[in-house]
């Protein structure tokens, strides 16, 4: 838990996945069978309640939201700076400044760090997560995509830092879409 200004902020992944641990095609596009609504409905009602949503440049155009705070990934800033067309957002360079010292400059009110991706974004993450909301497309393969995590299938590498599923379940009988929440306690 990332402890800001005397406030704790758990730190909380969310993706889809397909089968395979995929969160985009050989292109880095998200295909339409990883889109599903009832994740999307449970994505946005989480990303209401967090303080702040990372997520990397790319996520960021393609999915613009001026009325959430984001810390947006990027190499285009030598640490942070502003971002011209979203006064909430703030560009993020983690060459240039550690993650929690650019949060705490933000000085977020309560709620959790929420982290979108890309994989860039959530390998950055990878020994602060206190949970990760995974979304599994059961039937779904995307051979030679994007991998979620460098280091392997989300599952695998969760359970690595010492995540553990401990709540499942199915919210997408037709598309056979699971979730389950990873976490340290």
């Amino acid at each position: 838990m990332l402890t800001l200004h005397g406030n704790n902020h758990p730190v909380v992944g969310h993706a889809i996945v397909s089968a395979d641990g995929m969160i985009a095609d050989t292109r880095g596009l998200m295909p339409p069978r990883l889109v599903n609504e009832a994740d999307w409905r449970l994505f946005q009602a989480a990303l209401d309640a967090a303080a702040i949503v990372v997520l990397g440049s790319a996520g960021h155009r393609r999915h613009p939201n001026p009325g959430r705070r984001r810390l947006v990934f990027t190499s285009s800033v030598a640490a942070t700076g502003p971002d011209g067309g979203d006064p909430l957002a703030t560009l993020y360079n983690p060459e240039g400044l550690a993650v929690a010292d650019a949060l705490a400059a933000l000085r977020l009110r309560d709620g959790a760090v929420a982290v979108t991706g890309g994989r860039r974004v959530f390998d950055h993450f990878l020994r602060q997560y206190d949970e990760f909301l995974l979304a599994e497309v059961g039937d779904f393969a995307l051979p030679g995509g994007t991998p979620c995590f460098s280091a392997g299938h989300p599952r695998t590498v969760l359970a690595a830092t010492g995540l553990a599923p401990v709540e499942w379940s199915i919210i997408d009988h037709a598309n056979s879409v699971i979730l389950t929440r990873w976490s340290t306690s």
